[in-house]
């Protein structure tokens, strides 16, 4: 699995979805994949789960990803990713990109010394991550007298807007207008890992022969879990009860399901010999035998 950039480990990734209310897992999936391509699979699994959007989703910056954030978004999903540190800098700090402010009416740029930097309005593939990004620009930088504080390139300072910023920015927006619910995720998703790991010593699978059966060993902590969590939760009379009427359920089923191949079996063999053709008694065997058998196949 690539953990980020060209940096891989024998691993497999598990991805959680748990509520804030109970702390029970919802959902999970064993993958070989890292965290920057989850969100958006996992969103539409917690959608059809829970049957709507109405929900806030809190992730960390693993899962910062553009075209994630707008599947979420699109989704109607209320997103809140950490946001990474950027990339890179500025001689000067002062001159970091998040310096720069977005006319989005104009489609431009105005750097800290109050010059506009426009685009061409192309689009260009970023190389190596294969999405698309306008760059802006302007003549201005080479009279500019804080040239060598805002950037290293000698052609002047060329920012880059990704087709993806207006769901970065909507992200932003929502992490600073509830600082106290995205607070939360940590308590929420670190008591699930914590009680797993830390207390019960799952630090990893047991199972190493193949995915499913790595996600068969997950599935059985997080059921353990869950019972855990249900027994704090409901009255243990009533969980005992609930319980109990379950188990009648699947043996009541086992036993109408077998109940109904019995007869089924009986329909069979009798169709066969209440059947009209009446072989000759010397080629009774030899008629009704292979019949039989295949029926029975396909009866079982």
């Amino acid at each position: 699995m690539i953990i980020r950039n060209s940096i891989t480990e024998v691993a497999y990734n598990v991805q959680t979805t748990v509520d804030d209310k109970n702390l029970l897992t919802l959902d999970y999936k064993v993958t070989n994949q890292n965290d920057s391509k989850a969100m958006g699979p996992m969103l539409k699994r917690a959608k059809k789960i829970l049957r709507s959007t109405d929900f806030t989703a809190l992730y960390d910056k693993g899962y910062h990803t553009g075209s994630e954030l707008k599947t979420g978004i699109e989704m109607g999903v209320r997103i809140m990713v950490a946001i990474p540190g950027v990339a890179s800098f500025a001689p000067d700090g002062r001159y970091n990109v998040e310096r720069f402010i977005y006319d989005h009416k104009n489609d431009t740029y105005t750097c800290p010394q109050g010059v506009v930097l426009t685009t061409n309005a192309n689009w260009y593939v970023k190389s190596n991550y294969g999405y698309y990004v306008k760059h802006y620009k302007t003549a201005a930088c080479s009279n500019c007298p804080a040239f060598a504080l805002c950037t290293k390139n000698k052609k002047g300072r060329l920012i880059e807007r990704s087709e993806y910023q207006p769901y970065v920015e909507q992200n932003k927006t929502n992490i600073e207008n509830h600082p106290d619910i995205y607070k939360k995720r940590q308590a929420i998703i670190e008591h699930t890992y914590g009680i797993i790991k830390r207390q019960w010593g799952f630090y990893f699978v047991t199972t190493k022969r193949g995915i499913k059966r790595a996600s068969a060993d997950v599935g059985l902590m997080f059921t353990a879990l869950n019972l855990r969590r249900l027994m704090n939760i409901v009255d243990k009379n009533v969980l005992t009860k609930f319980l109990a009427e379950l188990a009648s359920f699947f043996i009541a089923k086992t036993l109408l399901t077998k109940a109904f191949l019995t007869h089924l079996s009986h329909t069979i063999f009798q169709t066969i010999f209440d059947s009209p053709f009446k072989p000759s008694p010397h080629n009774a065997s030899k008629s009704l035998k292979p019949l039989i058998k295949f029926e029975m196949k396909n009866s079982f």
